[in-house]
């Protein structure tokens, strides 16, 4: 009985033990995700207000336009690279999600296995609890994120569609 009393106890700790290396590397892959979604929203950013200065210089670029064709050239050109920035975050934002999403039931599992093992595998649930909380609002506020990020790209369509009627409209002599 006192073997049979050993070996479950450790069964239970290689259980947990197990379960921590593998939530160790859920948590280090959905990392390395977050924050190459992070390093894209700067550039999302940067490139967003690039073209937002871009947007409010359309008045200026009407005039130019009846001066000289390479400005409004450039100004859809810039727009278009932020389309294409944008198109390529919201992917990868959608990966992002996916793999916060992935990671959740593993640590779900985690969390119940933790409270059937010894001692130290129940001191590892609290933290892991933690963990699915703080990965359930990086999960939130990713998606939010795209959300976000899918109006601004709508809206450089919708700029961009713009700016090509205006070059197709007649000019009026001042």
């Amino acid at each position: 009985m006192f073997r049979l009393s050993w070996a479950f106890a450790l069964a239970f700790t290689i259980a947990a033990l197990t379960g921590v290396l593998i939530l160790t590397r859920d948590l280090s892959i959905s990392n390395d995700i977050f924050k190459d979604g992070v390093s894209q929203a700067k550039t999302v950013d940067r490139t967003t207000d690039t073209a937002l200065i871009a947007a409010g210089e359309l008045g200026p670029a009407d005039h130019a336009v009846t001066q000289s064709m390479p400005q409004v050239v450039g100004v859809i050109g810039s727009l278009t690279a932020a389309d294409g920035t944008l198109d390529t975050l919201g992917t990868q934002l959608q990966s992002l999600a996916d793999a916060l999403k992935a990671a959740d039931p593993p640590l779900v599992g985690i969390i119940q296995a933790g409270g059937a093992a010894t001692v130290q595998a129940n001191a590892a649930a609290q933290p892991a609890a933690q963990i699915v909380n703080t990965l359930s609002d990086a999960n939130t506020k990713a998606q939010q994120l795209s959300g976000v990020l899918d109006n601004t790209l709508s809206l450089s369509r919708t700029i961009d569609s713009k700016l090509r009627v205006a070059l197709i409209l007649p000019k009026v002599p001042r």
